[in-house]
């Protein structure tokens, strides 16, 4: 064996020889009655196979992942239009229908305290839609007392407040504060309150005990503070019931539990807040608001008042394609969804929430409005499937190419062997043979280079490299 093989065969050689036995291996195996090392191979397991496995992957967690989206207390604005945005959302389109398969996850709706509690159950992970009030982001610790954290697993509780996943996805409406209150007080502001009022503050984790907290402090106001536990529906019961003096609801206008208590010739009235200015100085976060005559049917007279800005948030787990397509098909009907709710945005020419908003915007909301789609039509989602297929090319050619130099490597060596060992012998009987080798080799390379296995110039590289040795 030693004289048939140079000494000088390196290690890279034999590695070669063990590749190019299993190459041939692969290519007497066949895929679909071809190669599997072919052309056609190749593109069908790199081309076709694999993003064909990576979109079934995709398609079946997101078919499997279970989306919640909080609707705020009973009796509220938010109660009240979430299932429109349910339905909106869980409608498919035509290329849904197509497809048989929902773009936007379908939602279940479930309640919570309010904004804050909303605020808290997205951050921990545990929530995906909601409704809040720009810039309350309120005190982690309040959400623990609110009933709808008694139903989470405790480790949720421990992680609310850590972290915030809370996005922006688009405006909805402005929610004035309702102060109702009973007539026979005979109070004309919020500032003429008596001390030990029974006062019904809104609920632990929501949005209007947040506020009221805030102006009651800010005027000094001592009352007793009723119903933490309620929502507007049981709030509202227990104010016809006697159980409060007065009640502080953050609602849109024209809210059915508001018209229920505000009826005509009812025993209850709004309170206006006559000093406006200073908490719009001190919160920023509110707006000055003016209730009109005649919204309510025993109010005659406009309400000044102070209001938030609703919207609709969503939590950084749901990916840029599906902030996306949430907000793309809520913007669209946004008629529909806000018809019949006072002061909403849905008129709005530009409905960018990134403008004057304290929370932070969705990505993908962002890229809505700012005209950019992602994923096919994103101009780094194409640059990224572009740059996928030429890595493949690439690496493609360069394995052409390698192998084409092992196959003239071989052929050299193989040439080397034979010559120096005719040179050897010096035998005719044997030249003639070793002569006859060459020839084979000659008849090899040329179907190497009509099945484009080598170049031309490769193969008149070896007919050179023959020549050489008879010089």
């Amino acid at each position: 064996m030693s004289d048939e093989f140079p000494e000088e065969l390196t290690k890279l050689y034999s590695y070669l020889k063990k590749l190019n036995r299993r190459v041939i291996k692969l290519r007497h195996m066949h895929f679909f009655r071809r190669p599997v090392a072919s052309v056609t191979s190749f593109v069908m397991i790199f081309v076709l196979l694999i993003p064909t496995i990576v979109t079934g992957i995709y398609l079946i967690s997101r078919a499997s992942t279970e989306y919640v989206f909080l609707t705020g207390p009973a009796g509220s604005t938010t109660a009240y239009i979430a299932p429109r945005i349910q339905s909106i959302l869980n409608t498919p389109e035509s290329i849904e229908q197509f497809l048989h398969f929902n773009i936007v996850p379908d939602f279940q709706l479930r309640t919570s305290c309010g904004g804050l509690d909303t605020n808290a159950q997205i951050n921990a992970g545990v929530a995906h839609l909601g409704f809040a009030e720009d810039g309350f982001f309120g005190d982690s610790t309040s959400p623990i007392h609110c009933s709808s954290a008694s139903k989470l697993p405790q480790e949720d509780i421990r992680n609310m407040g850590a972290g915030t996943k809370m996005r922006v996805l688009m405006s909805l409406y402005k929610s004035p504060l309702h102060i109702v209150i009973r007539k026979k007080l005979g109070l004309s502001d919020l500032q003429e309150m008596p001390s030990g009022l029974k006062v019904y503050l809104g609920g632990d984790g929501s949005s209007t005990h947040f506020i009221s907290r805030l102006i009651v402090e800010h005027f000094g106001l001592r009352v007793d503070r009723r119903g933490q536990a309620l929502d507007f529906e049981q709030a509202a019961q227990e104010l016809m019931n006697g159980e409060f003096d007065a009640a502080f609801f953050l609602a849109g206008l024209h809210t059915e539990v508001l018209r229920t208590l505000l009826q005509q010739d009812s025993e209850f009235q709004l309170l206006p807040i006559a000093n406006t200015a200073s908490l719009k100085t001190l919160f920023p976060y509110l707006e000055s608001l003016t209730i009109p005559p005649a919204i309510y049917p025993n109010v005659q007279s406009e309400i000044q008042t102070i209001g938030t800005h609703t919207v609709l948030v969503a939590s950084t787990a749901l990916g840029e394609s599906e902030a996306y397509e949430i907000t793309k098909k809520l913007t669209e009907h946004s008629q529909d969804l806000l018809w019949d709710v006072p002061l909403n945005l849905a008129r709005t020419t530009d409905n960018d929430p990134s403008k004057e908003l304290f929370y932070p915007v969705h990505d993908g909301a962002r890229r809505y409005f700012a005209h950019n789609p992602p994923f096919f039509l994103d101009v780094a989602m194409l640059t990224g499937i572009g740059a996928y297929f030429s890595i493949i090319y690439a690496s493609y050619v360069m394995l052409l190419e390698f192998f084409r130099n092992y196959r003239v490597y071989r052929l050299l060596t193989t040439i080397d062997l034979i010559m120096g060992r005719a040179q050897r012998l010096e035998n005719t009987s044997n030249s003639a043979l070793f002569n006859a080798h060459i020839q084979k080799l000659r008849r090899i390379s040329l179907r190497l280079m009509r099945l484009r296995k080598i170049t031309y110039s490769e193969f008149s590289y070896i007919e050179d490299y023959i020549k050489a040795y008879k010089l």
